[in-house]
């Protein structure tokens, strides 16, 4: 969870009713919260692109698109 001392902020994203209701139902199917959703997701994406960065030997880039 959060520490006591984390300010949260709202994330908006717009996706479709169908995209929408499939993550609440995933959530509850699983017991979790939609917060613990979408952290758990990010995560896995953060390590997927990660990975793939190491694969392909060519490390993060910055934001400029430039090697990091």
């Amino acid at each position: 969870m959060t520490e006591p001392t984390t300010k949260l902020a709202n994330l908006n994203l717009k996706i479709t009713e169908d995209e929408r209701w499939a993550f609440k139902e995933l959530c509850v199917r699983h017991r979790m919260s939609q917060v613990d959703g979408f952290r758990m997701a990010a995560a896995l994406l953060r390590n997927h692109l990660e990975n793939q960065d190491d694969a392909s030997g060519l490390g993060p880039k910055d934001e400029s698109g430039d090697q990091a």
